[in-house]
This record gives C-alpha cells, sequence and structure tokens, in this order.
C-alpha cells in the first residue's frame, strides 16, 4: 500500500506529539528540518491521514490556531474556504451564524434546524445558541464542507465542523497564560495533565477566562439634548450610560482517561461554560417608517422634528437618532410608555458531560460508545432601534436539555477493507420565552415559554475498500427518522388570554394582539424519514497525489414557523435536501515541503429553507406585515471551486493561502415568498481569501516569529431578499502578531494585533426596513485591538 489507512492508539498518540500539537513549543534540532504539519482526520469513522481522505476538509491544529490568534470558534472560517461564521448579533445574540457553500440557517430559534454541523469529540451541538466556543485546550479542528448525510446525519447539509480536545496521557505537563489589550481586555487561560494512576488513569484541566470592555458606547439622548422631552438617566458630564459587545466568559474542562486494559479506552469529560456578556453591539445604519406609528414623550418616529433640541428646526428623529460616530447609539433599554426595562445583557450557562468508551474486541474489530448530554440556560436583550424610542425590544429566554448516544462497530477485512456500521440516537427539549415589544407594529405580548421536543434515529454503514495499491472506493448510507412538536403559548403581557378580534385589523374596540388570539395551547408536529447515499472514489496518480471524486446528499429537518405575528402566519414548513457532487486533488510535493488542495463542486438544492421578512405575497397586505416566517423558497444550482496552498521553501518560512468562488442561481422559486431568481442566499459572498507568512528565527535566546494574516471576503447579503441595506459590504482584514519562544522553550511572549488598517465593517446588519420595523440595524465588528500575552509551560 501506498498509505497506511490506520493507527494503533499507541502509535496515534506518538504522531500527535511528533508533528507539535502539543503545547506549541518545538525543539530546534527539530526545526532544522523543519516540514508542513502532517494531521490525522477521522472524517471517515477511521483514522486517515488528511491527504488520503476523499472529501474538502481544512483540517487546523491546535498550535496552527494559536498562531493565527484565533480564541473562538467564528475565526476559523477565516481561512477556509467558502466557510462563513458569525455572532447573531442583535437579532440573534448568543448564537452562531454558520454557512458553508451557500447552506446554512440565519435564525437561532430551535425550531428552525442548523445548515451546519457542530461537534465537539464527535458529540452534536443540536442548536445555534450555545455553539460561540473558545478553542479551548484543542488538540484540532476538522472543518468539512458539502453534505455530510451519512457521515455526520442531519442538520450538516451544508458541511460540519468537528472540534477534537486534548486527551489526558502520561505527560505531567501544562500551561498557563495570561495577556491583556485594548478595551481593558484581560485574558487568562492553561492547561495541565495529572496522573492519577500511574499507566492506568490520567487526568486534564483546562480553563479560560477572558473579560472585555464593549466597543459601542451607549449615551443617553436626554442628557446630549437637555431640552428635548427625554429624560436624561445620567448624572455625569460624560453622558455615558454602559456599553454593548463587552464580554465577560468563563470556561474548564475536566477530562479522565482511563487505561482499563490493553483492549479497553475510557474518557469522559465535564465542561462548564458562564458567559456574562453585555449585549451585542448594535448600532442604526438607516431609519424608515414604521407599519404603526410609534410615539413616546410627544415624538412620533420617524418624521417629525424632536421638541427642545439644540439642532435647527427641521431635523428629524433619523437624523438625531443616527449618531457621528459608528461606535455610538442611544439604546437605553426602556420603554417610556409602558416603564418596561430589560437588561442589556447576553448571557449562557451551560453543562456538558460526555463519555467515549473504545473496546478492541479483536485484532481486526473494534466497539465504540460515545455518549453525550448537555443543556444551558440563555437569554439576551435586543433595544434593536438603536433610540431612547420603543420601535423595537425584546427580551428573550431559552432552556435547553439534549442526550446522545451513538455506538459504532468498525472493522478490518484483510488490507482490502475498513467498515464502520452504527446506531445513532438523539433527545432534545427546548423551550423559548420572550417579551416581544414591537412598538412599530403596536404589538406588545408574551411569548412562550415555547417548547420544542426533537428526537433523532438513524442506522449507518460506511466502508472504504482498497481495490488495490491506487485505487479506493467509499460507500457510505444512513437511515434517519425525525420526530419534532412544536407548541404555541401566546399572552398578554398582564399574563391573561388574549381575547379573538371583533373584527377585521383595525376595527376600533379589536382587543389586543387579537390577531393571534388562536394559536395558545396550539401544537404542531412534523415527522420524517430519510436516507442519505455516499459514493466516493480516490485514485493516487503517483505517491503523494491523489484525485478523487465523490456524490454525497444530506437534509435539513421541517416543521413549523415558530414567529407567527398573525393566525395565519403559522404554517408548516418541508425538509430541504441537498444532492452534492464534488471532484478534487490533493497533494503533496518537495519532501512534504509543499501541499495543494483544491475541490470543484456542483450541486442541486431543493426546498431552500428561508425566513422570509416580507410575506405580503403569502398571506396578502393586510397579513403581510410584520412578518418572520420559515418557508420553502425554491431550488437552486449552487457550484463553486477552493483552493488551500501551504508551503515551507526553508524550514524558517511558512507560507500559507486559500481561495473560494461560488456561484449560486435560483432554478425556481415559489411565486408566494415574493423572491425572484436573482436572489442569493445569505452570508454566502461570491469571492473569499487568505494569505499569511510566517518566519521562524533561530538563536541561543530562542525563537522570534513574525506573522502576518490578511483575509477578504466579497459582498454579503444578510437575508434572502437581497435588500441594499442588507449588504455587508467586502472587506480586507489584516491581522499580525509577533512571538518569542525561549530556548528552553519554557517560556512564550506574543504581542499580537487585529484589524490592524482599522477597517470599519459589520459582522451582522438586519434591514427590518423591509417588513416595516423602521431602522436597519448592524453589528460592528471590533476596531484596531493589540493584545500582550505571557506563556509559561510546565
Amino acid at each position: 500500500m501506498l498509505h497506511r489507512k490506520r493507527f494503533s492508539r499507541c502509535a496515534l498518540s506518538a504522531f500527535i506529539v511528533g508533528v507539535g500539537v502539543g503545547n506549541g513549543a518545538h525543539s530546534s534540532t527539530d526545526a532544522l528540518d523543519k516540514k508542513l504539519e502532517e494531521v490525522v482526520v477521522t472524517a471517515q469513522f477511521v483514522e486517515q491521514d488528511l491527504q488520503d481522505t476523499p472529501l474538502a476538509i481544512t483540517a487546523v491544529s491546535g498550535d496552527t490556531l494559536e498562531a493565527r490568534g484565533h480564541e473562538t470558534v467564528e475565526d476559523v472560517a477565516a481561512q477556509a474556504p467558502n466557510v462563513s461564521l458569525t455572532r447573531g448579533g442583535a437579532f440573534a445574540g448568543p448564537a452562531l451564524i454558520g454557512f458553508i457553500r451557500g447552506v446554512g440557517q440565519t435564525d437561532f430559534n430551535p425550531a428552525l434546524e442548523p445548515g451546519v454541523g457542530l461537534y465537539v469529540d464527535d458529540v452534536y451541538y443540536s442548536t445555534l445558541t450555545g455553539s460561540i466556543l473558545d478553542l479551548l485546550d484543542l488538540e484540532r479542528v476538522e472543518v468539512l464542507r458539502g453534505p455530510q448525510g451519512t457521515l455526520a446525519g442531519k442538520n450538516s447539509i451544508g458541511g460540519s465542523i468537528k472540534l477534537y480536545t486534548r486527551k489526558p496521557n502520561e505527560e505531567n505537563n501544562g500551561y498557563i497564560e495570561t495577556g491583556a489589550g485594548s478595551f481593558d481586555a484581560v485574558n487568562v487561560r492553561g492547561a495541565s495533565n495529572f496522573t492519577v494512576i500511574p499507566n492506568e488513569l490520567y487526568a486534564r484541566v483546562a480553563g479560560v477566562s477572558r473579560s472585555r470592555d464593549g466597543h459601542v458606547k451607549r449615551l443617553d439622548f436626554g442628557c446630549l439634548n437637555p431640552g428635548s422631552n427625554f429624560e436624561s438617566q445620567t448624572l455625569g458630564g460624560d453622558c455615558e450610560v454602559g456599553t454593548e459587545g463587552g464580554i465577560d466568559y468563563t470556561a474548564a474542562r475536566v477530562a479522565l482517561r482511563w487505561l482499563a486494559t490493553d483492549d479497553l479506552e475510557v474518557n469522559f469529560s465535564v465542561d462548564w461554560l458562564d458567559d456574562s456578556s453585555e449585549a451585542a453591539p448594535n448600532v442604526i445604519t438607516q431609519i424608515g417608517d414604521t407599519i404603526a406609528p410609534v410615539v413616546a414623550n410627544g415624538v412620533i418616529w420617524p418624521n417629525v422634528a424632536i421638541p427642545g433640541t439644540s439642532l435647527a428646526d427641521g431635523n428629524t428623529a433619523a437624523e438625531m437618532f443616527i449618531p457621528d460616530d459608528p461606535y455610538v447609539n442611544y439604546s437605553n433599554y426602556v420603554d417610556p410608555n409602558t416603564g418596561l426595562s430589560i437588561p442589556a445583557e447576553q448571557v449562557v450557562e451551560s453543562v456538558g458531560t460526555s463519555l467515549k468508551v473504545d473496546w478492541q474486541l479483536t485484532d481486526n474489530l473494534q466497539l465504540q460508545s460515545i455518549t453525550g448530554y448537555r443543556e444551558y440556560d440563555a437569554a439576551f436583550g435586543n433595544d434593536a432601534d438603536g433610540s431612547p424610542m420603543p420601535v423595537e425590544m425584546l427580551y428573550q429566554e431559552l432552556r435547553h436539555e439534549q442526550t446522545s448516544q451513538e455506538f459504532r462497530l468498525n472493522g478490518e477485512v484483510g488490507n482490502i477493507l475498513d467498515y464502520t456500521v452504527g446506531t445513532f440516537w438523539f433527545e432534545s427539549d427546548t423551550s423559548e420565552a420572550a417579551r416581544v415589544t414591537l412598538g412599530y407594529a403596536g404589538l406588545d405580548f408574551g411569548h412562550g415559554p415555547d417548547p420544542v421536543e426533537v428526537s433523532n434515529r438513524a442506522l449507518f454503514a460506511n466502508g472504504i475498500f482498497y481495490l488495490n495499491d491506487r485505487l479506493d472506493l467509499s460507500l457510505g448510507v444512513r437511515y434517519s427518522e425525525d420526530e419534532k412538536t412544536y407548541t404555541f403559548r401566546r399572552y398578554n403581557p398582564d399574563g391573561s388570554d388574549i381575547e379573538p378580534c371583533i373584527g377585521p385589523p383595525g376595527t376600533p374596540g379589536n382587543p389586543p394582539n387579537c390577531l393571534i388570539s388562536s394559536l395558545d395551547g396550539v401544537s404542531s408536529t412534523f415527522e420524517d424519514e430519510r436516507v442519505d447515499y455516499r459514493f466516493a472514489l480516490s485514485y493516487r496518480l503517483m505517491e503523494n497525489f491523489m484525485i478523487y471524486g465523490q456524490y454525497a446528499t444530506g437534509y435539513k429537518g421541517g416543521g413549523v414557523n415558530p414567529r407567527p405575528f398573525f393566525n395565519a402566519q403559522a404554517v408548516t414548513f418541508e425538509p430541504e435536501e441537498l444532492d452534492g457532487v464534488e471532484f478534487g486533488f490533493k497533494t503533496q510535493l518537495f519532501d512534504n515541503r509543499m501541499r495543494v488542495n483544491s475541490a470543484v463542486f456542483s450541486s442541486e438544492y431543493n426546498g431552500i429553507q428561508l425566513t422570509l421578512n416580507d410575506c405580503t405575497e403569502l398571506f396578502g397586505p393586510a397579513l403581510g406585515l410584520p412578518c418572520l416566517a420559515n418557508q420553502n423558497a425554491g431550488d437552486a444550482d449552487v457550484e463553486g471551486f477552493e483552493l488551500e496552498f501551504d508551503f515551507r521553501p526553508v524550514p524558517e518560512l511558512l507560507l500559507e493561502a486559500s481561495y473560494s468562488y461560488i456561484d449560486f442561481q435560483f432554478t425556481k422559486v415559489n411565486p408566494s415568498t415574493g423572491l425572484d431568481t436573482s436572489k442569493v442566499t445569505p452570508f454566502t459572498p461570491e469571492t473569499t481569501w487568505s494569505a499569511a507568512i510566517q518566519y521562524d528565527w533561530q538563536s541561543r535566546h530562542g525563537t522570534i516569529s513574525p506573522r502576518i494574516d490578511v483575509s477578504y471576503q466579497d459582498d454579503t447579503h444578510t437575508a434572502p431578499d437581497n435588500s441594499a441595506a442588507g449588504i455587508i459590504e467586502d472587506y480586507t482584514l489584516v491581522n499580525a502578531g509577533i512571538t518569542w519562544l525561549s530556548s528552553g522553550e519554557d517560556w512564550q511572549l506574543a504581542l499580537k494585533g487585529r484589524n490592524l488598517t482599522d477597517e470599519l465593517y459589520y459582522s451582522m446588519i438586519t434591514d427590518s426596513n423591509v417588513l416595516g420595523g423602521g431602522k436597519t440595524y448592524a453589528a460592528p465588528a471590533l476596531p484596531r485591538t493589540w493584545e500582550f500575552s505571557v506563556k509559561r509551560m510546565f
């Protein structure tokens, strides 16, 4: 064989240590013949070299993540082609908005399914909320692009992101790192191995604590304009009431590794997270008309002058409420009409456990059991209009609990076949509750807790046939059963039942919120069965040059629209499906000093689920606005190209680059959505690229490593309607750093800068003008920042 298809447990551990997936250190002796880092992946259930795996994967070691200055999971997208990961902003709060190859999900509501699967140590994270994770003590990250219906299961239709933590081992070593930077940032992280019972039981403890002041200032409009009708909330002279975007994040993990016998290994871990951060950074970029008049303190949004302001007569609310500073708003999180006040916070507290058992039954047969349990409580406030007016305010709370169990039977048949057969079981119970104050639509009601009960059962099989020394065939199939039940709960703010309308919308005497009177207590159940397939053929043209082709399918579950603003909007939607064809090559040249991987893909994407902002075509003019209805918008052809390049021409110099292009074209559109074939899905920039250079200069005092990373993202739409106001304009980011590692490899100093050109760009934009919401609001990303850190390895 030209490549090894398996590694024993001991051999794999030695391999990982050998390529530097440890504490970020490398010996000066190794550096004399330093080559590209090798990475082992488990995308096809067995351990394979990245270059032997016939699908598009970006695999990054923990050391490389550290060198790039990556801290949280969304940072990974900067160097992964056709991958977009971003925080939810004011609308979605502590949620990870993930898209791969034009497939994903923008709405955090647990009634809707992710389009990109997130896994930590093979345990599935089933909701967007609670998925913004620190890259704490990781061995590697794998980003699998394209449908993973057989290899990962439901909701990995666009791809999957897999994080693998470092296992405890017999080396009693560790590290502690502390850093400080811009916006009074303080970061502390560390990890250490412990031997509990020699040669049998090991433990590893890891933790991180990060804090940073917010970069968007909240100013008191009444303080700045003492003659206006808005009362001042501050006594100080700077008129600042707080900030948004600040971080207060603490996480810890304890792992145990028990080598019970030569054939039985048990890994158990428990993790804890406490994220008590400020509300998401949010500013207003445009103001428009609302469906219903919004009046507060004698001011009507947005078309009349504000009495008593220091500006000349004729200035409107629109002109007054958009500050000149792009990092300032006037949010006060208070409704002056009702006295409602909500916390300006974004909090998540979660606990999770995982248990993995590896039992070598015979020389050629292994049984794996992967058990996971997770729960979290999350809440976040949203004063989306960025003003002292009650145009849109929400405080949303989520509770989530999930349990999963997977069994895999891995076997070998001589040197001709590696196979895996298995079963997967998953259940979750999530509820969302909110106080919804939409002044722009004349709505103020209580929402939930709306329980969402989800179950998934699956049987799967995968085989890798080694047909000869050059040709491999991979076949996979998965059968899935899904069931999801959603129950509506709606009531007036005082807790009373919502009364039915006595007439059409606008009829005098209609009870408050009467247009959603029939929803309270209504349940909707979605059930489905699905079979997914995968076929991949790879051929090694020469020892270090492999070409491959694959066909794979995937799906995302259906359900019911969880956000009806009228009874008629409580509609169901069907699953979406994707059939993808991919061709690529993987090559390593110049004695493993250059790696070039590339893929072209073409997908048939059917039943695309999109959240509509304007449902006039669907429900008519009287019931079409406001709207946030999830519907099957149509079918599309998606084609693209991806390239990844790594080169170490000399031991001291490392060059990295990536490029991606995607063409998304609707072939059929559901006319009731109001969309047309010119639209593209959100967070699907046509072009992205990245480049990096690092040089390791060695002396008797240690190694100095300067590094520069540059990444580019093309214009990106954030909503299906592709409105001009909802475009994140193209931007280029420049990050850089310099690291010193002592000759004894026990001390490390680092200075790192992000967004060095001080680019103003947005991670999220929500154009609610299209649904009569009266504004467009955006989440400005951090300006230029610096951090200095000290790390002690022991």
